[in-house]
């Protein structure tokens, strides 16, 4: 992202006048399909919610979960889509279902892999896959910590509505299971948004992992007088209500909805990535804008492609 050198004409001599350099954003952001991403600055790389196995619905239904070990290190290569995947320093869990935990253990049990931070199901979840006790912790409502060029909070979120009113499957996992268990055996736990901020610049990151919030939460941040420059957002599962508290509590300079795709396409199928549910996430947008509207918020929506980075302009 350089300005281009412009070419002018001075009678008949040709004048090229020096590039300008443009700054480039602090951090590099990708969308890894449903919830994930990966937030990257210089050699450190922070991963949310990477669920990239999707195994098919019928084999989700009636087999235990096992993380798709071929498909996570073709990813996760230096020459993959993602090679942020295979250098990761922490893993930042929203929230214990299955979309958004199950693949966490296998990249925490890499040769020099990273550890993961959530919730006490979360934890329990991952060591009963296979993680190491401490490489997966606790990490407390508001409580903060430093990884690289980063600092990390954790905030207190809900999770959207789905089925039925309820958000299944509910719950919490009290001890390690003994895994491989059943999707419908990652329950909830409690959901979390993350603020990620560059702490050199001041360049701040909200990811939250589905369509809910805990206003409270949010209005403690905006009496802190945060604001974010990215904010990723969850459009199923939200109230009427759930993108105005965002936009008036965080003001966000871009809003990128997520987890708008089927969990059940694999990522090798060209349909990967896009909304099953084109007039929900629409009808969402459109909530945005106009909450930005009415509280003077200056801010773009993008939408993410699959494994691509986001376009975080100057």
């Amino acid at each position: 992202m350089r300005a281009v050198g412009l070419v002018g004409i001075v009678g008949c001599l040709v004048v090229a006048a020096p590039e300008v350099a443009v700054a480039e954003p602090p951090v590099q952001i990708r969308w890894l399909g449903v919830a994930g991403f990966s937030v990257t600055a210089g050699d450190t790389t922070i991963l949310h919610d990477p669920y990239l196995s999707r195994p098919g619905m019928l084999e989700t239904v009636f087999s235990f979960y096992e993380p798709d070990a071929e498909l996570l290190e073709e990813l996760s290569a230096p020459d993959g889509p993602a090679p942020e995947l295979g250098t990761a320093s922490v893993i930042l869990i929203g929230h214990s279902h299955f979309d958004h935990l199950a693949d966490a253990p296998w990249f925490a049990q890499q040769p020099d892999g990273p550890w993961i931070a959530g919730s006490a199901t979360t934890v329990n979840v991952s060591v009963g896959y296979g993680v190491a006790a401490d490489r997966a912790r606790v990490v407390n409502f508001n409580q903060v910590f430093d990884i690289g060029p980063f600092r990390v909070r954790a905030v207190e979120s809900r999770h959207g509505l789905t089925f039925a009113g309820g958000s299944p499957p509910e719950g919490s996992v009290d001890e390690p299971p003994n895994a491989p268990i059943h999707a419908w055996s990652f329950k909830l736990g409690d959901a979390r948004g993350w603020l990620i901020t560059h702490r050199e610049t001041g360049y701040r990151v909200f990811l939250l992992s589905s369509g809910n919030r805990h206003l409270p939460a949010l209005n403690m941040l905006a009496a802190e007088g945060i604001t974010v420059d990215v904010l990723a957002a969850v459009p199923i599962g939200a109230d009427d209500t759930c993108a105005e508290d965002l936009v008036r509590t965080l003001r966000p300079k871009l809003f990128v909805p997520h987890h708008f795709d089927s969990f059940f396409v694999p990522v090798r199928d060209p349909d990967a990535g896009a909304p099953f549910e084109e007039e929900l996430l629409l009808e969402f947008e459109h909530r945005v804008r106009d909450a930005a509207e009415e509280h003077s918020v200056d801010l773009e929506i993008q939408r993410p492609r699959l494994f691509e980075l986001l376009d975080l302009g100057d």
